[in-house]
């Protein structure tokens, strides 16, 4: 008799890159205490055991999906970044991106999982701060190069990534688009660039 399933309750079609992706999509909708071990499997179309062989846990399959979206996300701005031919291009384009309104947004996912989980979640917490960081000195080098002395451009930096990240939550409160469109301005004038 020969066999269909490449290992145990897994079809040979598994591919686990898109898997991830469509927990990750379960997680972003409906958060991760809301989020069922049946929520998962239906999504990734594994049983329980592929579920478990493949991803460990629905914690560890969490950070898997925070670290996918938060690298992407990273690299996403980053090649907006580079796009652009002067620092201040740059700078209005990545403020523009990360404080736009978006209908229907679900808002930042890195930004639902550390205020749903962060307090309770020291390893969590640890990668929202990594991504805090690394989206911060992205920013802090577009400010330098603007020409902004380092010690202000850093702490303008702090400042934009606050208010991007608060408006991602107000994205998600579905706050209206008038008041996200304020909030881009006053991040675009903290920089001198309305």
């Amino acid at each position: 008799m020969t066999k269909t399933m490449s290992r145990a309750g897994r079809p040979r079609s598994f591919d686990q890159q898109v898997a991830l992706g469509d927990a990750l999509d379960v997680f972003w909708r409906k958060g991760y205490e809301a989020t069922s071990l049946d929520d998962l499997t239906e999504a990734t179309q594994l049983s329980r055991s592929s579920f478990y062989a493949a991803f460990g846990s629905k914690r560890e399959l969490l950070l898997h999906a925070y670290r996918r979206y938060a690298d992407a996300f990273y690299a996403d701005m980053k090649t907006l970044a580079d796009e652009h031919e002067d620092a201040k291009a740059a700078l209005r384009a990545m403020i523009k991106a990360l404080v736009d309104a978006r209908p229907d947004d679900r808002g930042c996912f890195c930004v639902n999982a550390i205020v749903e989980l962060a307090p309770s979640d020291p390893e969590l917490a640890e990668l929202g701060r990594a991504h805090i960081q690394r989206m911060c000195a992205l920013l802090e080098e577009l400010i330098t190069q603007y020409g902004t002395r380092r010690p202000l451009a850093r702490a303008q930096a702090a400042t934009l990534m606050t208010l991007t990240m608060g408006s991602a939550v107000f994205r998600r409160a579905l706050v209206a688009e008038d008041t996200l469109k304020s909030v881009q301005k006053q991040a675009l004038g903290l920089l001198g660039l309305t």
